[in-house]
């Protein structure tokens, strides 16, 4: 609506220039003048009414003020001015209250409205100033709208956020610092911090706050601190803490976030002690890798100077008598090295399974024994035995248990001198069997203790205990035992106190010894039985093939895979031993191809290979083997093997 000029009136003869002056100031103040009489019938409509009701004054003179209003509000005025005529109980009306106005185009919009009454004329009048705060109102939905948004930020967040005064009261306090220290809001403000403080840390903070107000330094006391927070049941827990300054009414307060850091500290701890154990089992790696050079070259050493004797013209019956003793305990005790190292390997991967019946526990304590027996005469030591004239039945593996026993002897026996003593015994109470290995020998210092049974942890080395071994003799002995369903542990009074391993395993219900298998003495062949001996080691399959020889049978020697089959064809040999890894053709191939002969589809194979795991087995047993056998293997076992499946073919 464009601005006019007001009519200009004429003025009388005194009072004239007044009136053209007061108008002059009703037609430009910035808030709505509207005069009514006592029926709301508008009188007086300034501009900034116009501006305000987008109606021109033209439009309203005369009309009921309602037209102003929006329909709700329209009853409620003629009530209110109805009930002000009729008891006059005041001179204002109102001043300042928010009412709704209605402009032309029928938008409603927030006003405040101060009304007052005038006579003219003995009559009565009503002047109401409107002020759209249409801006007002939007700034302060705004501001509450930032407001609200702020607390549910601050109500919402994980870390807790406690503001306090400069006298260190606390004055709010988010429902995550109620989560974190276990008080309500409630209970915390107005006092003093210091109650989510340990008590050391009290006057350190009061000292810090002091200081801070004192210099005043930086407007940010501290970011990303750690300290320590108490709880409302007095618990402590670690805690990082943001603090900054704020003023506010010219008042200083501190806004402190905070956030429990417990967790973190946990991981932290736990990831030194992870880089402690890397480090420690990254030295104990360097340490087992020297060792392990140490420990294969000594048996090269003798073994090399054995050969030499065999080889040498100058030598006599005795020193080759010799020489060949020597090898031979050399190399039994390369191969218990490699044993080690497969077996450790395998069962740690979970790759060993057990072969269980219930067997006379003190059988396997008898084996180990006698499989412990070079190492013990080595050192010079005889063991104290006890064992009780009862069978000890126990749902287990003889071979491993065996291990068990032979392990913690010769463990004993590399850590006791000439002079100790060694005992293993064996009992029984209630449903669990026990059995103790006890020497008197160089102990275990407590620090080692706990980590005895880990795997190349080892007592301090040296120069009597030479043949020391790798260390994973008592891992393989806890992982065996674990497998049978017992336990082991090792205690000693320290350093020169000697060591104690004590073994429990369940006691098994059975009553009578499992019949024993192909393990029977081996007798000579007769009739000369052919054997093909097939291996790409031609060291191996000779030897092999002259032990066969001693004990009658008929040999012959082949290479590669290809050549079996035709040369079977042609010699027609009673039993095959058959190593997988060939040249040409594997071991396996080979076997199906002769199962797939009918010639050849009842003759006995025997699988005598480095591959000795499970699935190893289980494929050699698909491919058509009869048995199953590992190297390095004992001529007594290989003969036995032989022996054993050449009688099946005879029944």
């Amino acid at each position: 609506m464009p601005d006019r000029p007001p009519p200009a009136p004429v003025p009388g003869p005194d009072q004239g220039p007044s009136e053209e002056r007061m108008r002059s100031i009703v037609d430009h103040v910035v808030d709505g003048i509207i005069s009514i009489d006592g029926h709301g019938t508008i009188t007086t409509f300034n501009r900034a009414a116009e501006r305000i009701f987008g109606y021109a004054t033209e439009e309203v003179i005369g009309r009921n003020v309602r037209m102003l209003m929006p329909e709700p509000f329209r009853g409620e005025h003629d009530t209110y001015i109805g009930n002000y005529l009729r008891t006059g109980e005041a001179r204002i009306i109102g001043t300042g209250r928010e009412v709704a106005g209605r402009r032309s185009n029928g938008e409603v919009f927030p006003m405040e409205l101060a009304i007052s009454e005038f006579q003219v004329d003995g009559r009565r009048h009503f002047t109401g100033i409107v002020r759209d705060i249409t801006e007002r109102k939007n700034a302060e939905a705004a501001r509450r709208e930032a407001e609200e948004r702020m607390r549910s930020v601050v109500d919402n967040v994980v870390d807790g956020i406690i503001t306090i005064d400069a006298a260190g009261a606390i004055q709010s306090f988010n429902p995550a610092a109620e989560r974190l220290f276990g008080y309500a809001c409630e209970e915390v403000l107005g006092r003093n911090v210091n109650i989510l403080m340990p008590q050391p840390y009290r006057q350190q903070h009061d000292g810090y706050v002091a200081n801070y107000l004192r210099t005043g330094h930086a407007r940010i006391i501290g970011i990303g601190r750690e300290v320590v927070g108490q709880r409302k049941d007095g618990s402590v827990f670690p805690m990082e803490l943001a603090v900054s300054e704020f003023h506010m009414c010219d008042q200083r307060f501190f806004t402190g976030i905070v956030r429990d850091i417990t967790e973190r500290k946990r991981l932290e701890a736990e990831l030194r002690q992870r880089l402690d154990e890397l480090a420690d089992a990254d030295r104990q790696k360097n340490e087992f890798l020297a060792m392990l050079g140490h420990e294969l070259r000594n048996p090269l050493a003798p073994m090399r100077n054995a050969l030499h004797m065999l080889k040498s013209e100058k030598s006599t019956t005795t020193m080759r008598d010799r020489a060949r003793d020597i090898m031979e305990r050399q190399l039994d005790h390369m191969v218990r090295l490699v044993d080690d190292l497969l077996d450790v390997s395998r069962i740690v991967r979970g790759k060993v399974e057990l072969q269980t019946a219930a067997i006379d526990l003190r059988e396997p304590v008898r084996r180990g024994h006698e499989t412990a027996l070079p190492v013990l005469d080595a050192h010079g030591h005889e063991v104290a035995m006890e064992l009780p004239r009862a069978p000890v039945w126990v749902e287990g593996d003889m071979v491993r248990l065996s291990q068990v026993v032979a392990n913690l002897l010769t463990n004993a026996a590399k850590y006791t001198g000439s002079e100790g003593q060694i005992a293993l015994a064996l009992r029984t109470q209630g449903d669990v069997a026990t059995l103790t290995v006890e020497d008197t020998g160089a102990g275990i210092p407590p620090e080692l203790l706990p980590r005895m049974f880990d795997l190349f942890v080892q007592g301090d080395r040296t120069p009597e205990r030479a043949q020391g071994g790798l260390g994973i003799g008592l891992t393989l002995v806890r992982r065996l035992v674990d497998m049978h369903g017992g336990t082991v542990v090792a205690e000693s009074g320290g350093l020169g106190q000697g060591s104690r391993f004590t073994v429990t395993l369940p006691v098994a219900p059975a009553l009578q010894a499992p019949q024993p298998g192909w393990m029977r003495d081996a007798a000579p062949a007769r009739g000369e039985p052919r054997v093909l001996v097939v291996d790409d080691n031609v060291d191996a399959c000779e030897s092999i093939a002259m032990i066969l020889q001693t004990f009658g049978y008929a040999t012959l020697c082949l290479y590669d895979g290809p050549s079996v089959l035709p040369t079977a064809q042609q010699w027609v040999p009673d039993a095959i031993v058959l190593d997988i890894g060939l040249p040409g053709m594997s071991g396996l191939e080979v076997a199906a191809q002769l199962r797939g002969q009918e010639p050849f589809a009842r003759v006995p194979l025997l699988a005598l290979t480095g591959y000795g795991q499970a699935e190893d087995r289980r494929r050699s047993t698909e491919a058509g083997f009869d048995l199953h056998l590992t190297k390095p293997v004992e001529p007594a076992r290989l003969l036995q093997a032989l022996a054993q499946v050449l009688a099946g073919q005879a029944a």
